[in-house]
């Protein structure tokens, strides 16, 4: 969906992503194949993230952030939120993908989690994460967040299906979740050079 939200934080921030961005989202989700294993593949024809681009352009309800570095606009990631329902006032939180190296990763889900549930006034976020994938099952678990459902077979990844664990995040646990990754976020910040 085209839109204008952008959402800033300590030293990252997230704005919409943009067809000069196809680029940049073929090396980020194809750069690695080992570090990118849990996502669904990415064509590394960027012709073909372009088509992708211009269907999303024309879907409602479905944000699509880079993840940028707020000094000098250099992407370090993506994230977005997407499925959304209206009526429910829910949304899954995905295509969530961090350069090797940056340290985006908790600021990245703050201003995911603080776009959600303030700005787009939802009720409840969810993640849906393959089983193996266990650096990010484990920070959502770190988060502190409910493991809904185990999804048997869920995810299909490449030639093969992939059980995956379902978090959730309701409103009523974004004050505890913000009191977690706000101070974490703000750390790092500092630690890169970030002077409030």
């Amino acid at each position: 969906m085209r839109h204008s939200l952008r959402i800033e934080g300590f030293l990252y921030a997230l704005r919409p992503v943009e067809m000069a961005d196809a680029e940049f989202i073929v090396e980020l989700r194809t750069a690695d194949p080992n570090y990118v294993r849990y996502i669904h593949r990415t064509s590394s024809d960027a012709s073909k993230q372009r088509e992708w681009l211009d269907d999303y352009f024309t879907r409602d309800l479905d944000y699509y952030w880079v993840v940028e570095r707020r000094s000098n606009h250099e992407g370090e990631g993506l994230v977005g939120l997407y499925n959304i329902n209206p009526v429910e006032r829910t949304a899954e939180w995905g295509r969530w993908v961090i350069r090797k190296g940056s340290l985006a990763a908790v600021e990245s889900a703050l201003l995911t989690y603080r776009t959600g549930f303030e700005t787009l006034k939802l009720d409840t976020l969810y993640s849906i994460t393959a089983i193996a994938n266990s650096h990010v099952v484990s920070f959502h678990d770190s988060c502190g967040l409910h493991r809904a459902a185990i999804l048997k077979e869920h995810l299909r990844l490449g030639d093969s299906l992939h059980d995956a664990v379902k978090h959730v995040c309701p409103k009523e646990s974004w004050p505890a979740l913000n009191s977690r990754l706000e101070p974490q976020a703000q750390r790092i910040a500092k630690r890169l050079g970030w002077v409030p």
